[in-house]
């Protein structure tokens, strides 16, 4: 039997996105790891569960939560020959305000959640929904 692929999920922050994709999949048998890579704007000193070059090459798959974090993945880290899958899934609701406004057209409750409520009943699904696609991962 053929074994699973690593994977390393990839947030801003390496706290929220990452960490919830990357319990799903290890639920679902996959060996994982999660960090943050920061957003161009957040220096990576402060980031809270950066991830490094070792969990790179240790990846197989390496999954980002959002488009704008794959160039900083390319500038910063050798991903050479890696499998890279890229979302496009927030979690804030102001990015989500800001950037997607038919959504919260269409779902106006989601502004009235706090954090916790908003992962769960947005972030949380979208995540699902966007790796849904690439199951089984290879």
């Amino acid at each position: 039997m053929k074994r699973k692929p690593k994977v390393l999920a990839v947030c801003t922050m390496g706290l929220n996105r990452s960490k919830y994709l990357a319990s799903y999949l290890r639920n679902k048998g996959y060996r994982t790891k999660y960090g943050g890579i920061g957003d161009g704007k957040i220096p990576k000193l402060i980031l809270r569960n950066p991830f490094n070059q070792e969990d790179v090459d240790w990846a197989d798959v390496i999954i980002v939560v959002r488009k704008k974090h794959k160039p900083l993945l390319k500038e910063h880290y050798n991903i050479k020959g890696k499998k890279i899958i890229v979302f496009d899934v927030t979690g804030s609701l102001g990015v989500l305000i800001k950037k997607f406004p038919e959504i919260i057209n269409k779902n106006p409750s989601l502004k009235k959640m706090d954090r916790v409520e908003f992962n769960k009943k947005w972030t949380y699904p979208q995540l699902r929904k966007a790796i849904k696609p690439y199951l089984p991962l290879k």
